[in-house]
């Protein structure tokens, strides 16, 4: 009796759990904004953006990251991709510096060579060449959708806000 209670009970948490997530999701779906106005758009550009990327034996996945970063719909004056190769024993640092030559000014490249401490030692080092007014932290293994920062940077419009998590 008492097993037989417990299963309906956590059957009973499991469709209330589901229920809320559909009523979630298809208010989403309804109040979505399909895309922002003109206006928007350009007082987004006005935010200059630093992109941080920690990396450390990253070579299968970094390539791809910044291939994609340099296809983004934003104005390359506007932004700027710093990668911390934080100690890589693999080729990430010979990737990320063919980019970097690929593309000089856009994206930079700090070669620690004293660290492997962890992610959040190397954002540290990072943030002191940022200079954007935005600064965005991707992992290595990070793949942005195109307009990634069209659609996060309007949150920046209110100026209560001071930061803000994307989903993936």
């Amino acid at each position: 009796m008492l097993l037989e209670l417990l299963y309906l009970f956590f059957w009973c948490v499991m469709v209330s759990y589901m229920f809320r997530h559909d009523v979630f999701s298809f208010t989403a779906i309804k109040y979505r904004k399909e895309s922002f106005s003109d206006a928007t758009r350009v007082r987004c550009r006005l935010f200059s953006v630093s992109i941080l990327i920690p990396a450390r034996d990253e070579e299968k996945v970094i390539g791809r990251l910044l291939q994609r970063l340099v296809e983004l719909r934003y104005p390359r004056d506007m932004l700027e991709v710093i990668v911390i190769n934080d100690c890589s024993k693999d080729k990430t640092g010979q990737i990320v510096e063919t980019y970097a030559s690929m593309y000089p000014g856009f994206i930079k490249v700090i070669n620690r060579k004293k660290g492997g401490n962890g992610k959040s030692e190397a954002l540290n080092e990072g943030l002191l060449y940022a200079k954007g007014e935005i600064i965005g932290c991707f992992d290595a293994d990070y793949f942005p959708q195109i307009d990634f920062l069209e659609k996060m940077l309007p949150s920046f419009l209110d100026s209560h806000v001071g930061a803000v998590q994307s989903r993936i």
